[in-house]
């Protein structure tokens, strides 16, 4: 009766130690799992980095109506070198709104496109919020991105005290600079010291 305790006891801790081992294994690798998946068609395109990275240079906030927008800044971004989290590319079977927390955390540069509907979708106004609480802990720069003409697209009050970037004519010139500007101000993570950004 007490060996048969015993070996039950055994086979528990030999069970437990199984499970645990497996799932850290499983943490250990899942990025790498991650990044071989491009088969899927609303996967990340294959020349993009993968959505279930822990740090990105650039964090785009989109409304819905914004995401060809989004998608033309992101890979001019990349075309700088620049890693760049949009929400559309987190893969099956990930949580976008756990992942968009990771990436936005990790970011040293926020970017939200202001489009005519931007502010009515409450997941941009949340993620507004998130942005500027970032901004004024110091580590985190936050640029509005005008992706309509000025005149037709007014920045909320806390977005307008910020020099925002001019994103109304893809394909041009002028677009090209703001391109490279984003780039630049993420490529030069700001210093911690306590300032807002």
């Amino acid at each position: 009766m007490v060996m048969d305790r015993i070996n039950l006891a055994v086979a528990l801790v030999g069970l437990i130690a199984t499970v645990a081992s497996t799932y850290f294994g499983y943490l250990g690798v899942r990025h790498v799992i991650r990044r071989r998946r491009t088969d899927d068609p609303v996967a990340e395109p294959a020349d993009h980095q993968p959505a279930g990275q822990d740090t990105y240079d650039v964090f785009v906030s989109y409304a819905d109506a914004e995401a060809d927008a989004a998608r033309r800044l992101a890979e001019g971004l990349r075309a700088a070198d620049t890693s760049v989290f949009l929400v559309r590319w987190v893969e099956p079977g990930l949580i976008p709104l756990l992942e968009t927390e990771r990436a936005l955390t990790g970011a040293a540069l926020g970017v939200l496109l202001f489009g005519r509907g931007a502010m009515a979708e409450p997941r941009i106004r949340d993620e507004y919020a998130a942005i500027l609480e970032r901004a004024y802990e110091g580590d985190f720069r936050f640029v509005p991105a005008q992706i309509e003409r000025a005149e037709q697209v007014g920045l909320p009050r806390f977005a307008a005290i910020r020099r925002p970037v001019d994103l109304s004519e893809p394909g041009t010139a002028r677009y090209d600079e703001e391109i490279a500007r984003l780039a630049a101000i993420a490529h030069r993570r700001p210093p911690d010291d306590g300032r807002p950004r």
